[in-house]
């Protein structure tokens, strides 16, 4: 599934408009980004199980948590979701990141 340019639209349109009352407004819109974006983790997930073990996937909500940052912006400008490989012992694994202009996949190891 393409991940449609009315979905990058509605995350431009976020970044301008960061606030409860817009975001309200707009529910409807950010479901079906939303929904657009959760296709696109499940196709790229069956992409990857052709060569890698995956377990699961995660879409990260779009929700900030601002009770200690100084940036009060309640909502995140981009969709981001995680790969997990299956079991102990194959560790990594696969995060990508969707905003307009500044989109990445990465893979690797994480560890705070």
């Amino acid at each position: 599934m393409p991940f449609e340019k009315s979905s990058l639209s509605y995350l431009k349109k976020l970044k301008k408009n960061n606030n409860r009352d817009w975001f309200s407004e707009n529910k409807p819109t950010f479901i079906e980004a939303q929904n657009n974006a959760k296709g696109l983790y499940v196709d790229i997930r069956n992409n990857l199980e052709k060569h890698d073990e995956i377990e699961k996937f995660k879409l990260f909500r779009i929700y900030r948590d601002v009770r200690f940052s100084k940036d009060k912006t309640p909502y995140k400008a981009h969709f981001a979701g995680s790969f997990s490989r299956l079991g102990k012992q194959l560790r990594g694994g696969y995060y990508l990141r969707i905003r307009p202009g500044e989109s990445f996949l990465a893979g690797g190891f994480w560890e705070p």
